[in-house]
């Protein structure tokens, strides 16, 4: 099996947010007229990491998404069999038609990815724009990255284009299918 992935360049993601709104606005996640700070669905999220002494700080911005776990404890704790790992791209989705509303996903996911629609009773995360990519497009949080932050393709190729860069792998936060890379 090929595992489709995400690579995040640390070098170059600048924290500015276009890939949580871009993924929001594509997957109708957001009610634009009711929603509220910090109630808003997301399927990703832009973390940061301060370093350093004033006046010599740095910062760092990295996009969390679904890893798409090699052995996903989503799939696992999933009783009713709505979420599961496709053979061919590696990507792990939620059918939200057989999700029975237990939340025993939630619960169980390490990242803090899988969110709940408590008013249609259905779990529902990040699939890499599962249904842009069997047509050959890019996720559309890769395809608005202002900084070209993030790449997509299978991890076999972009842990080359990695090192072609120059570029080391954060073994840390890259222990799954999405890889976070600085030089």
């Amino acid at each position: 099996m090929k595992q489709l992935s995400i690579m995040v360049d640390l070098d170059r993601c600048i924290g500015c947010k276009t890939c949580i709104v871009a993924c929001r606005n594509h997957h109708g996640l957001v009610d634009h007229e009711k929603a509220m700070p910090g109630e808003m669905s997301h399927y990703l999220r832009v973390e940061t990491e301060l370093r350093g002494t004033y006046p010599d700080l740095e910062e760092d911005y990295w996009v969390v998404m679904c890893q798409h776990c090699k052995k996903p404890p989503c799939v696992k704790a999933c009783e009713s069999g709505a979420i599961r790992k496709d053979a061919q791209t590696g990507i792990v989705f939620i059918d939200k038609d057989k999700c029975t509303g237990a939340k025993k996903c939630v619960a169980k996911c390490p990242y803090d990815v899988i969110q709940f629609d408590a008013a249609r009773k259905f779990a529902h995360k990040c699939d890499l724009c599962y249904g842009r990519v069997i047509h050959g497009q890019e996720p559309v949080c890769v395809e608005v990255c202002l900084a070209d932050a993030l790449s997509f393709g299978e991890k076999e190729i972009l842990l080359m284009r990695a090192e072609a860069a120059g570029k080391k792998v954060i073994k840390k936060r890259s222990a799954q299918s999405i890889i976070y890379v600085k030089s």
